[in-house]
């Protein structure tokens, strides 16, 4: 969902806001920041807009 959201142009803040919103936990903006991180090195992404091109050509964004 994070990946997702920043993907149309969220920033970090607006996700966390439509997590809090939802009642969605954790949603702080750290734990964003550490999940994208954690997802970069899962897929070789060297930054999030790498990150975004990788999830698209396999099908997930």
């Amino acid at each position: 969902m994070i990946v997702k959201k920043m993907a149309v142009g969220y920033t970090q803040a607006e996700v966390s806001e439509y997590l809090k919103e939802r009642e969605i936990l954790p949603n702080s903006v750290s734990m964003i920041e550490k999940e994208l991180k954690k997802l970069r090195k899962e897929f070789g992404a060297h930054n999030i807009v790498h990150l975004f091109v990788i999830l698209s050509k396999k099908g997930y964004l």
